[in-house]
């Protein structure tokens, strides 16, 4: 009676210990740290190996052949699933660094790079544009300009803004537009100026440019 009454009190720690360590060994496979699924999970595998051979030879086949199979089957598919979610980490983190340190050098040199502008006086602008307006606005339409001159007038347009005209020789000038409030205010006739501006073609056959700003 106590025989039997042993036996089935009887318990296999060994069997436990095995799905413990399989767990452990698991969760060492899934963390994304390098090393930590070779170094301590491969191991904990192979201690939860024994411990199921120890289980099978106590209390029977059935006590850790599960245990036997998980760590010869099973590991290697979680074990290779954690290399995966690891590999995709690296790169996506590697992406990111790479579109970040791009953004961080296009700001570089976007503050780096002065922008380098054509230097030209009204009355070279306005020659140019009646020698060919076709050549003058291959050469100056859209480019960034420093233009030098004498303020001829100070007007408005008929959005009151300030519109300065240059003297360019004879009866010829240059407009310029996008002069501030605050800019056009201090100017009067006869003031030399150096504008950066824009240049805009040519309006009612002379030279102009947009966006300006004194220097």
């Amino acid at each position: 009676m106590n025989a039997i009454h042993d036996g089935v009190a009887k318990t296999n720690p060994a069997g436990k210990a095995a799905w413990i360590l399989l767990i452990i060994a698991w969760v060492c496979f899934l963390i994304p740290i390098p090393g930590t699924g070779m170094f301590l999970g491969w191991p904990i595998n192979l201690v939860a190996f024994i411990l199921a051979i120890v289980a099978m030879a106590k209390g029977g086949t059935m006590k850790g052949l599960l245990q036997l199979l998980l760590s010869l089957v099973g590991s290697p598919i979680v074990y290779f699933i954690g290399v995966s979610l690891l590999g995709a980490a690296v790169v996506a983190a590697g992406e990111q660094g790479q579109a970040a340190q791009k953004q961080q050098a296009a700001s570089q040199a976007a503050v780096a790079v002065p922008v380098e502008r054509i230097e030209v006086s009204a009355r070279e602008l306005y020659e140019a544009y009646k020698a060919n307006e076709i050549t003058a606005n291959a050469k100056y339409k859209g480019k960034p300009l420093l233009i030098s001159g004498r303020v001829r007038s100070i007007q408005s347009d008929f959005r009151d803004k300030p519109v300065v005209s240059l003297d360019a020789g004879d009866f010829g000038s240059v407009t310029l537009n996008g002069v501030s409030l605050e800019d056009a205010g201090t100017l009067s006739k006869g003031s030399d100026i150096v504008a950066a501006c824009t240049g805009n073609g040519e309006m009612l056959s002379f030279p102009a440019a947009s966006d300006c700003n004194l220097q």
